[in-house]
């Protein structure tokens, strides 16, 4: 059996967003459509798009599907 203390990344930061959304086209990772998202609105600072990835590692995946959603969206 798993051991469920050991915290994991959620698994849809690794889905392509067409996989993980049917409404998008994108064949990025979902990760990296963050990412990108984010680099964009920091003026492509990579230390504050670094520091500003960092909680959707604990995130769960309804939480990052949600913020996805909220954020990519069109």
């Amino acid at each position: 059996m798993a051991d469920k203390s050991i915290q994991t990344e959620p698994d849809i930061l690794n889905l392509r967003m067409n996989e993980a959304f049917d409404w998008s086209n994108d064949k990025n990772i979902v990760r990296d459509a963050i990412w990108n998202h984010i680099m964009e609105a920091n003026a492509h600072d990579t230390i504050k798009t670094e520091e500003a990835m960092k909680p959707f590692l604990n995130y769960t995946d309804d939480q990052v599907r949600d913020w996805v959603e909220k954020n990519l969206k069109n």
